[in-house]
């Protein structure tokens, strides 16, 4: 791996094995050519008529051989396991200037597309050598903190093959720039990480293997164990039913972020009972059961099979007395204890509707929705501000997030509570 001058030390290279290539001078070569790292619409102003080649660092891309080599860097607590590193390509485009009436770009292009074929691979020796001849004429340079000539992999370039229309599209990016004869090539790989150290773990002392059928676990349906279609209330009994629900060491059910350990001999392969756990929000929420697996000695969980998820609707109940007091003028405020608890978030809606209306009138009914409590804490009491509301009896519903609260029938069949008293 190399640190994060790598990228800057490859280009620095590339522009010395070029530089020495021109400078060679072969017979039919050109003369006094020089090599540069600028864009393309920067040349105009610098070399007017000077002959060379101008490299230019386009695109920097992910190496897409290592992409799935990766390993995870860090234990679940956080800890680094390895020094984390990222495996880069470079895009570099070449292009020349010279003397187009005597073929001067051509015949640099043929000296650098040569030196590159006999020199495909940057050496470590040869990054030692351009670190120690820039250092001796500046001992300030960049170049001495560079340490791409320790990197495990070698740097190899490679001339692409780039169609007409993929060079115009390079081109294009440099609107003011003439078009100068061209290659790119690539660059690959460049490891580079940071300085890291990884927390050391303890030697192994023992090894086992452990082997199980596959059994994903399948869920059809969650309802109450009473009857599919009784309310889902705090504390009910619910029914998971499905294929293969028993794991073969642990068995867990998840409701929403709420896990429940099925006690051991408790249900089947086919059917899961258990009350519905505290803490669960109003609301549609998801049941997914679980099959960890135990690994080592002493057993540890670890990861296993998951089943889909599937949709219970949990309705809020309204726990003890509905109160109604004046506020504001023309406001009156309805205060309702619900369980479970409301949370931050939730949308609420307070439902009134006339208790007991005269068998040939059509009662009343209305809606108001509780105030935002994005950010307030989780609550088992919700107040919310009514306005024209004409005065007298009202059956009382709570919408938590569309699940409503159930209404509860007198003697006479009639829903009779929840209720308050309007003034």
């Amino acid at each position: 791996m190399s640190n994060t001058l790598a990228v800057a030390m490859v280009t620095a290279a590339l522009r010395r094995i070029l530089g020495e290539a021109l400078a060679g001078v072969p017979a039919g070569g050109v003369d006094n050519a020089r090599v540069t790292t600028l864009r393309p619409d920067m040349l105009p102003a610098v070399d007017g008529e000077a002959r060379g080649v101008n490299i230019l660092l386009y695109e920097v891309i992910v190496n897409g051989h290592t992409t799935n080599s990766y390993l995870p860097t860090r234990r679940p607590d956080g800890t680094l396991v390895t020094r984390p590193e990222q495996a880069l390509d470079l895009h570099y485009l070449l292009n020349f200037s010279g003397d187009e009436a005597a073929l001067e770009p051509q015949r640099m292009l043929g000296v650098i597309v040569s030196t590159l074929a006999a020199q495909p691979v940057l050496s470590r020796e040869l990054i030692r050598d351009v670190i120690a001849r820039d250092t001796a004429d500046d001992p300030t340079t960049w170049e001495q903190y560079a340490d791409l000539a320790d990197q495990v992999e070698g740097i190899r370039f490679t001339l692409l093959p780039l169609q007409l229309d993929e060079l115009s599209k390079l081109w294009l990016m440099f609107p003011q720039s003439d078009y100068r004869l061209s290659v790119v090539y690539e660059a690959s790989v460049v490891l580079l990480d940071r300085d890291l150290t990884p927390l050391p773990a303890l030697p192994v002392r023992s090894r086992s293997a452990d082997a199980i059928t596959p059994r994903l676990p399948s869920i059809s349906r969650v309802a109450a164990d009473s009857a599919p279609t009784d309310p889902v209330l705090p504390g009910t009994l619910i029914r998971v039913d499905g294929q293969r629900l028993r794991g073969p060491y642990v068995t867990r059910v998840r409701v929403d972020d709420v896990e429940t350990t099925v006690p051991p001999g408790s249900g089947t392969d086919e059917r899961i009972t258990l009350p519905l756990p505290a803490g669960v929000a109003a609301g549609v929420r998801v049941v997914q059961v679980l099959h960890p697996r135990l690994v080592g000695e002493p057993p540890q969980e670890r990861f296993g099979a998951e089943s889909n998820t599937e949709p219970v609707l949990v309705r809020p109940v309204v726990t003890g007395p509905v109160s109604a007091a004046p506020g504001e003028p023309g406001v009156v405020e309805v205060t309702v204890p619900v369980d479970p608890p409301v949370l931050a978030g939730q949308r609420v809606v307070l439902i009134l509707n006339e208790r007991h209306p005269p068998a040939d009138q059509l009662g009343r009914g209305y809606a108001f929705a509780a105030p935002s409590r994005e950010d307030a804490a989780s609550s088992d009491t919700i107040v919310v501000a009514v306005r024209d509301v004409v005065p007298g009896g009202y059956l009382v519903r709570l919408q938590v997030d569309g699940a409503q609260s159930i209404l509860r029938p007198g003697d006479d069949g009639r829903y009779d509570t929840p209720w308050v008293d309007v003034p």
